[in-house]
């Protein structure tokens, strides 16, 4: 059966709150333009692609801020983070990129080093103090 969008788009969650927060899950960030359709569909291949390579992880894919931000036109921009509550790392940027269209895209496999750099990294846990401490 087939996914049923809304015609509001992306639900907005907040995944670094406690009730959603897992280490396991990563977010992806794009910012893409709806020019053309081929901008939404290669952001789903994407985060298709990462839970092909990576099944270990969960991902989710965050598009335009979950429609907040306009997209700047003929943006294709992904960043990655290791889990939502670690900093953001700038992985591709089309925007300067192109014509013809298909340069806005990456290789996805040429951005797997990165993204195993980002996963490497070690965060630790912010331990809070007791009022006793």
């Amino acid at each position: 059966m087939p996914k049923i969008k809304s015609k509001k788009g992306q639900r907005e969650v907040d995944w670094s709150s406690d009730v959603h927060f897992q280490k396991t899950r990563s977010i992806v960030y794009i910012e893409h333009t709806h020019e053309c359709p081929i901008f939404a569909i290669k952001a789903e291949e994407f985060l298709k692609f990462l839970q092909s390579q990576i099944s270990t992880r969960q991902f989710v894919l965050i598009r335009n801020g979950y429609g907040k931000i306009e997209p700047r036109p003929g943006s294709f921009e992904i960043e990655f983070s290791q889990n939502a509550r670690t900093s953001r790392h700038n992985l591709w940027s089309g925007l300067d990129k192109g014509p013809p269209r298909r340069d806005k895209f990456p290789n996805f496999e040429s951005l797997m080093p990165a993204i195993h750099k980002i996963l490497k990294k070690f965060y630790p846990d912010v331990v809070q103090r007791g009022e006793d401490d």
